[in-house]
């Protein structure tokens, strides 16, 4: 069977990753968002070989995040093959301290740069300064991917310009969501990753992403597995 390369997904409850093993060959990115979970994180990537471990800090954890934990993660880091991520911008919530996540965001993308590892990034109504971000940061050369793209296809078009490769998820199956099959349509082949970030069967998602590029399940599957080795390089050495 093709194999399978799941871009995007947190610590999974019991099954989820049984849920690719048919498939034979597969891999899953598993991103930790806090300092409570990436030591987890790290151990679960320990004992399977098919799990790509990340590790920072959420938007949405920013303001907790206690005194030191850009080092400490650096430090983890710099022990463990790990990439960076979950980390980004959401001002989709009232009270989100939007200077602080700035911050916390280009500490991390600093970090993808000094260490060579590849960055998940996620971001919900900031794109305008996602892209004054990266212009200003550069994009980490050992690969970038936006997870649960929402954006639209001109902001696909800038960020696809700049090397990011762009990840779907299962909002792709939301009727209410018309535009993110808009951009999904949009993305070229060489930027296109999938994911489940605990929305959806893998399966599922893969099966819409066909139907809406109009090119077979297998193909896509194997599409996907390459722009996945070719994003988390750095990790599948």
């Amino acid at each position: 069977m093709p194999p399978l390369f799941n871009a995007h997904s947190h610590l999974p409850k019991v099954g989820a990753l049984e849920e690719m093993t048919p498939h034979g060959d597969h891999r899953r990115v598993v991103c930790g968002t806090c300092e409570a979970d990436w030591r987890a994180v790290l151990a679960h990537a320990a004992s399977h070989d098919q799990v790509l471990p990340m590790l920072g800090l959420h938007p949405w954890f920013v303001v907790e995040a206690a005194t030191g934990w850009a080092s400490r993660l650096e430090s983890l880091l710099r022990s463990d093959p790990a990439g960076v991520g979950e980390c980004g911008l959401d001002f989709s919530r009232k009270n989100a301290d939007r200077e602080r996540q700035e911050e916390a965001f280009r500490t991390q993308l600093r970090l993808a740069h000094l260490l060579r590892r590849p960055v998940a990034m996620h971001i919900v109504k900031a794109w305008g300064l996602l892209l004054d971000v990266l212009r200003e940061e550069g994009v980490p050369p050992a690969g970038a991917l936006v997870h649960a793209y929402s954006g639209s296809p001109e902001t696909a078009r800038e960020l696809q310009a700049m090397g990011v490769f762009l990840s779907f998820s299962g909002d792709l199956l939301n009727p209410e969501r018309p535009g993110v099959r808009e951009s999904l349509r949009s993305v070229t082949n060489n930027h296109l990753l999938l994911e489940t970030d605990g929305t959806a069967e893998f399966e599922r998602v893969i099966a819409a992403a066909a139907t809406l590029r109009g090119i077979s399940v297998p193909e896509l599957e194997f599409l996907i597995w390459d722009n996945g080795g070719r994003c988390f390089q750095e990790l599948m050495a």
